[in-house]
């Protein structure tokens, strides 16, 4: 056997306040969701759709389907979600946003990895799916970093996060995600 190679070790994210994360997430962000998308939905491994509302009628069936007894709340989100605007230009998103996704090298601006859910659709989708993966308890937190915000924004980032909350709760692995998405629902 010839010389022995490091060990490789997984990167773990370090702790950091949730008011420095949003802070360093900002310009990434934003950069990212500058980019326009040729449909909704993800980029990979799933059908385009032809709009970001036939995506999340979609993704609310999905929901449905993998959890029959919360087929009365994905009915009620997409109610909700036919009297809210989200007739938007498809923007890219990378939908697992998480301390351990943005990495900082020793020269340059910070930058996201994992882009294995990323999609194309609206960013303020981005944006409340960071709260639930932050565990916030609403999404309002993170809305500065929305990129101009509309007035309607805070109605859909609300909305968003509730859809979220049940992706939490329909389709986690984890049961404790799964108990705390019903938690939010409820």
């Amino acid at each position: 056997m010839g010389a022995s190679s490091p060990p490789i070790r997984a990167p773990h994210a370090e702790p950091v306040p949730t008011g420095q994360l949003l802070h360093e997430l900002a310009d990434p962000l934003a950069a990212v969701h500058r980019i326009p998308g040729p449909h909704a939905g993800r980029l990979a491994g799933a059908r385009p759709h032809r709009a970001w509302r036939d995506y999340l009628y979609d993704r609310l069936d999905i929901y449905a389907t993998a959890a029959p007894d919360l087929t009365q709340v994905a009915a009620a989100l997409r109610h909700e979600l036919d009297a809210v605007a989200v007739d938007i230009e498809p923007r890219l998103l990378h939908h697992d946003l998480q301390p351990g996704h943005l990495v900082h090298p020793r020269s340059g601006r910070p930058l996201l990895l994992d882009w294995e859910l990323a999609a194309f659709g609206d960013p303020l989708s981005d944006l409340a799916r960071l709260a639930v993966r932050l565990d916030h308890t609403g999404p309002t937190d993170v809305l500065r970093l929305a990129h101009r915000p509309t007035p309607d924004a805070t109605r859909r980032i609300h909305l968003y996060w509730r859809i979220h909350q049940l992706a939490n709760a329909a389709l986690s692995t984890d049961p404790l995600v799964r108990r705390r998405g019903r938690a939010h629902l409820s």
